[in-house]
């Protein structure tokens, strides 16, 4: 079986030197794609290309967004690694063949790195199907933002190399962000207008719940044109 990479997502990396680093390390286990969202002003410089040292080319064909939700539009299946503690409903898991699998049954993934001083956020995690956690000492959890790409590009490395043929893995026909997106707005400007987020201040909350929902199957096209017909005939 034909290896099967997802996307690296650096969100709101804040030294240039670690993008550098990401992309090399990229480069040393065969990753190409990389996206950046809401990077520091100027971030391509000087260090990030030294820092990148043979994957140039790689440093110079990142995709570059500022917002996250148009970032992973594209995208049917999201790890986002945190070694935080999150109070959000999402599934979560430190076993990486499980993500392997997941990977290899979505036609496009992406891993989400949140930047160096605080992880990511619980909005950063909204569309994120899982949480990925890299399992290090109680008494050390933080990891160096390149360092934990590497670990992962390496997991991804010494996966693609095993037989996975007894597994029976059939690609799946699921939807991708961007159509789980459109739908949770939709659904949420409805809401809004039913006075439905109340109190007030609990809306966010209230909307990561329902992300955590519809985040925890992966919905294929024709689940999500059900849901889309229920929504639409209650509304009138």
């Amino acid at each position: 079986m034909t290896s099967k990479n997802p996307s690296i997502i650096l969100v709101r990396p804040q030294l240039p030197e670690n993008i550098g680093m990401v992309a090399r390390v990229m480069h040393n286990f065969g990753l190409k794609d990389l996206i950046v969202v809401s990077p520091r002003d100027n971030w391509l410089n000087n260090k990030s290309i030294n820092a990148a040292k043979k994957a140039t080319k790689i440093i110079k064909n990142i995709k570059v967004y500022d917002d996250l939700e148009i970032a992973l539009s594209k995208f049917s299946y999201v790890v986002a690694t945190t070694n935080r503690r999150r109070y959000l409903e999402k599934n979560s898991s430190n076993n990486f063949k499980y993500i392997k699998r997941k990977i290899i049954v979505n036609k496009k993934t992406a891993i989400l790195f949140g930047p160096e001083n605080s992880g990511l956020s619980n909005e950063d995690l909204r569309l994120s199907d899982i949480i990925f956690t890299i399992d290090t000492s109680s008494k050390s959890n933080s990891l160096n933002l390149s360092h934990a790409v590497t670990i992962l590009c390496h997991k991804l490395f010494e996966l693609n190399n095993l037989n996975f043929a007894n597994f029976n893995i059939i690609e799946k026909d699921y939807i991708r962000k961007q159509q789980l997106s459109k739908f949770l707005n939709y659904m949420f400007e409805n809401l809004e207008n039913k006075k439905f987020f109340t109190p007030r201040e609990k809306k966010e909350s209230m909307k990561n719940n329902i992300y955590s929902i519809f985040t925890k199957i992966p919905l294929t096209k024709k689940e999500l044109q059900t849901l889309w017909g229920i929504t639409k005939k209650l509304n009138k």
